[in-house]
């Protein structure tokens, strides 16, 4: 017999809660065998039972656990930023389009969807200058409504209200998702001087106010230089994003305030 996401969800609280053996069987009401496969499978994945099964079909901020909630945020900048979610005969495809040359983003993108399927794999396709990171799930439109027909660009994007608070609290891990799949660190020539600066672009209005939205989050001043391009240029904001992206020798910079009453994205 097929068992549902609640009944694992309750061993996984019981086992938590120092319930074990024949303890758990009988306070669940589920065979020991069944029992003992759910703990093997998931108790130790993603540093906690909290990880163990994300397979619901109702997604939302109650399918996530705190520990995951900025690898949450990093993957859904990556999505919006150059992402697609391609629909099989019987399955869904998540890929995010990377350059190749940067190792370490490939390595988080794969640990940021790693740590919310925990039991799916992470492929790699290389294709020219880029690295498709690929993830196959039946939950990906739940996961990312923001799916949909056609290009982003020609469909509204807009957050539900569970993934607003979620880049509330986390707007740093948004902003290194759309910086690392769809924006880049530049030099700038200003009389003569060479100075750096960040950028994004897209093309969907809708996702670059959300970007736009996570900046002010973060008491980042930006421009807009064109329909589809965001600047980030005056020296303490590249400071604070070189901090924030790990850029080298930026280590010693200390962070800023947020502004937390900038709650709300732009409409």
């Amino acid at each position: 017999m097929a068992r549902s996401v609640q009944e694992r969800l309750k061993v996984l609280e019981l086992w938590r809660a120092g319930y074990s053996g024949k303890g758990l069987a009988r306070a669940s009401g589920i065979p020991r065998s069944t029992v003992r496969d759910w703990l093997r499978r998931f108790a130790g994945v993603a540093q906690s039972a909290e990880a163990a099964d994300l397979k619901s079909a109702q997604w939302g901020f109650e399918s996530l656990h705190q520990h995951q909630h900025s690898a949450y945020v990093y993957l859904l900048g990556l999505y919006l930023g150059d992402g697609t979610i391609a629909h099989g005969p019987r399955i869904y495809t998540l890929r995010i389009f990377l350059n190749r040359n940067q190792s370490e983003v490939i390595a988080e993108a794969a640990r940021a969807i790693s740590q919310l399927l925990p039991t799916r794999r992470v492929g790699f396709v290389q294709r020219g200058q880029c690295v498709i990171v690929t993830s196959y799930s039946r939950d990906w439109p739940a996961i990312l409504p923001q799916h949909g027909p056609g290009r982003k660009h020609h469909r509204r994007i807009a957050l539900e209200p569970w993934q607003e608070n979620l880049v509330v609290a986390h707007p740093e891990s948004f902003v290194r998702g759309c910086i690392h799949s769809d924006g880049c660190r530049h030099r700038r020539l200003v009389k003569g001087k060479n100075y750096p600066a960040y950028e994004f672009s897209n093309r969907s209005e809708d996702i670059l106010d959300l970007f736009a939205w996570a900046c002010r989050l973060l008491g980042i001043y930006y421009t807009r230089p064109s329909r589809i391009h965001i600047s980030i240029a005056r020296r303490p904001d590249v400071a604070r994003l070189d901090l924030l992206m790990g850029w080298p020798g930026a280590a010693n910079l200390r962070s800023q305030p947020t502004l937390p009453e900038m709650c709300a994205p732009a409409r």
